[in-house]
């Protein structure tokens, strides 16, 4: 008998059995198992499954698929009713019998130990496997506390497995990002206080405690996209998610603050490199959907933008000498839109002196064997050739310096 029939007696997990490749690994019997497990080599390669990938897939499909158990584990901060306990423990009881055994019509030593060309690495499914996987230390109790607490810190489907998403205009729906900067705190040289201020407040909301948009301004190059993609490094294991929504998609801002509303984690709504002419009227738009409209701003959702300007919108010497009879009503109407953000933080470009410390830590991590007085020399001719100073033209620099040594490396 195929063993993966056990999984109909599923109550609170029951949505897996909705997924095609599932119900065609348990209709299987032993001589026409092929076809199936073909189909389930596919899936171990699109989403990295390693091991035995008839066990590791449906521990992906738990990890992925909203279930009641999840859903209000996520939902209420892990506050769950003794009955929906007693009837996760139950799907636990069935799941880690079944994960006991072996799989008799998909014993082959191929898929019982598969090794994907690129092995999945999704932090939120590693940490659940445990919960499923044997264990003598572990009761059926202890892997529903264990899961009550995973669900609350990671959610599932897509908020489990991704720090940042885009938005499918098309679809109404967030479309995790692959290949996510992973830039830390501590690879940011320089601006301690700009950094600190940052965490504080991102902190404090994810805390449930006051906090207010940010607008992060300045000079380009200085990190100011880098410092919020590290937040999302920083502080993924404490719920929060990145959401990155281009200029095209700013009349999809309600939408899609209506959907992040309904999940329990928190939201960081990142509008890069944000500015307008003084002839675009856009920002109009945008100031009443950040504060100000009808339908307020969710709790679980803060608004980070990045731009090169304080004020955002373009301001001309026309605002204060042209021939409108209330002149300040234009000038009040440009500083409204940055206005709305609370709290503001300036990335100046460094100094001289800051920009040659940038360059020798960065120099230390990439390894280069380059002395002090050779390193200043090169900073300032790179400097001269460029647009000035910033940790973006630092790293440019250490970029070529490598390349240059390794070719000369590479010729002798």
């Amino acid at each position: 008998m195929n063993s993966l029939q056990s999984l109909k007696k599923l109550l609170v997990y029951r949505n897996i059995l909705s997924d095609p490749l599932l119900l065609a690994m348990m209709d299987a019997e032993s001589g026409d198992s092929c076809e199936t497990a073909g189909r389930l080599v596919a899936k171990a390669e699109e989403i990295g499954l390693s091991g035995d990938i008839v066990k590791e897939y449906i521990i992906y499909l738990l990890n992925s698929v909203e279930s009641v158990f999840s859903r209000t584990a996520e939902h209420a901060d892990g506050k769950i009713g003794d009955g929906l306990l007693a009837a996760a423990e139950h799907d636990v009881k069935i799941l880690r019998g079944l994960f006991r055994q072996d799989m008799e019509m998909f014993c082959w030593p191929l898929l019982k130990n598969y090794r994907p060309t690129i092995p999945g690495q999704s932090k939120s499914r590693q940490g659940i496997r445990k919960f499923f996987l044997p264990d003598g230390n572990m009761t059926d109790a202890d892997a529903v506390r264990g899961l009550r607490r995973h669900y609350r810190h990671y959610g599932y489907g897509a908020l489990a497995d991704y720090m940042a998403f885009k938005w499918d205009e098309k679809g109404q729906k967030l479309v995790g990002v692959n290949s996510c900067d992973n830039i830390t705190f501590d690879g940011l040289i320089g601006y301690g206080r700009q950094k600190k201020e940052l965490i504080d407040n991102t902190e404090a909301f994810l805390k449930g405690l006051p906090a207010n948009n940010v607008l992060l301004f300045g000079e380009r190059g200085a990190g100011k996209s880098s410092s919020v993609k590290a937040l999302i490094n920083k502080f993924f294991d404490d719920g929060l998610r990145l959401v990155e929504i281009p200029r095209s998609q700013f009349a999809q801002l309600p939408a899609v603050m209506g959907g992040l509303k309904n999940w329990g984690k928190k939201f960081i709504l990142y509008l890069d490199d944000l500015s307008f002419e003084e002839f675009e009227v856009e920002y109009k738009q945008l100031k009443s959907i950040i504060d100000g409209g009808i339908e307020a701003k969710p709790d679980n959702v803060l608004i980070y933008a990045t731009s090169n300007r304080r004020n955002i919108v373009k301001e001309v010497w026309a605002d204060n000498e042209g021939d409108e009879l209330h002149r300040s009503d234009t000038i009040n109407e440009k500083v409204s839109l940055a206005d709305r953000f609370g709290v503001k933080i300036f990335f100046p470009s460094p100094d001289q002196r800051a920009y040659f410390e940038i360059i020798a830590a960065l120099a230390a991590r990439a390894g280069l064997d380059i002395g002090e007085d050779e390193l200043r020399r090169e900073a300032v001719k790179w400097e001269m050739s460029h647009t000035g100073r910033s940790g973006r033209i630092a790293s440019q620099l250490i970029a070529y310096l490598g390349g240059r040594r390794e070719a000369k490396a590479g010729d002798n």
